[in-house]
């Protein structure tokens, strides 16, 4: 397994003024964060995430810019791959697609989309990213499946060559393969197969580790001869920068119903002081390969002196 040096990426979901945003995407920046990314949620309080992105491109003229992750059934992906080629144009080669099926049945009853069963938007998902890339390669592009029909469309070019990097999020065995077949970097998602909403999310979130090797064994045998070459993503959803681990451990498995063991074991979650949050992320890369980790802006106070250690070693 190759070692990639350490990326982070900051998440930012809330909508919020400019005068919050600006120095936030460029505290970011200045911290060594690698890319500043948002999610794709329906809600008052939810940014719509690739004008927000455009706007932090153009705030922090160093940093990438990445949707976690944009839910596939929101957008037809021909107007998907057109808004993201012109971001990458306008950031001159700073975007990255990160992408999944879309999950919450909540926000797809408020926007009265259909919700369907887990396999078919699965299938949506494999056609929308055979749709994307084909926009995206500069000639006239014609496509017909279940679920997209496309005529000789053009799209603009991207920058990036061949395009831009495409992070495929997911949890189970046909959506890491999807990602392992198609993606330059995989997230890996700590949701168990059936969830609809954040229901059980803490549960889920502590046990991830019960899941992790399994999950990058679906990366690896669908990714091939290419394995070496996919970057391996999670998002840490629970930080605690805490001089008594024990205690934050326990309190942590107390709330969601795990065992201690199980919180120490799960790839999303990181308690412990600086010196040993360090520890675990060097640790966690050298078992599972995991280099690309993101936090959210809540976290970011205890993570910056993580960066600083960390970022592009």
């Amino acid at each position: 397994m190759t070692v990639r040096a350490f990326r982070f990426g900051l998440g930012i979901g809330a909508a919020m003024p400019r005068s919050d945003f600006v120095p936030l995407v460029r505290r970011a920046d200045a911290a060594g964060f690698s890319t500043v990314f948002g999610p794709d949620h329906v809600g008052a309080h939810s940014s719509a995430v690739l004008p927000m992105l455009t706007v932090a491109a153009e705030i922090a003229p160093s940093i990438r810019v990445s949707p976690m992750v944009i839910a596939n059934d929101y957008r037809h992906p021909v107007m998907l791959a057109k808004d993201t080629a012109t971001i990458d144009i306008l950031t001159e080669g700073r975007f990255e697609l990160a992408i999944g099926t879309g999950w919450i049945e909540p926000q797809y009853r408020e926007a009265g989309l259909p919700y369907d069963p887990p396999g078919v938007r699965v299938s949506r998902l494999e056609e929308a990213i055979a749709v994307i890339k084909g926009c995206w390669s500069g000639a006239p592009f014609t496509f017909t499946g279940d679920h997209y029909r496309v005529d000789g469309v053009t799209c603009p070019t991207p920058i990036q060559d061949p395009h831009p990097p495409i992070l495929i999020a997911g949890a189970g065995p046909r959506m890491l393969r999807l990602a392992g077949r198609e993606a330059d970097i995989v997230g890996i998602s700590p949701l168990r197969l059936g969830a609809t909403d954040f229901g059980r999310f803490g549960p889920d979130l502590a046990t991830s580790g019960d899941r992790i090797a399994a999950q990058i064994d679906w990366i690896r045998d669908a990714a091939g001869a290419r394995f070496d070459d996919v970057e391996l993503s999670i998002v840490a959803m629970h930080v605690e920068v805490t001089g008594d681990r024990e205690a934050a451990v326990n309190g942590l498995a107390a709330e969601t119903g795990a065992t201690p063991a199980d919180i120490a074991a799960s790839p999303h979650v990181l308690i412990g002081t600086v010196d040993q949050i360090v520890d675990t992320l060097m640790e966690r890369r050298e078992r599972y390969g995991l280099s690309y980790i993101g936090f959210g802006a809540r976290s970011l106070d205890e993570m910056e002196p993580v960066v600083a250690r960390l970022a592009g070693t």
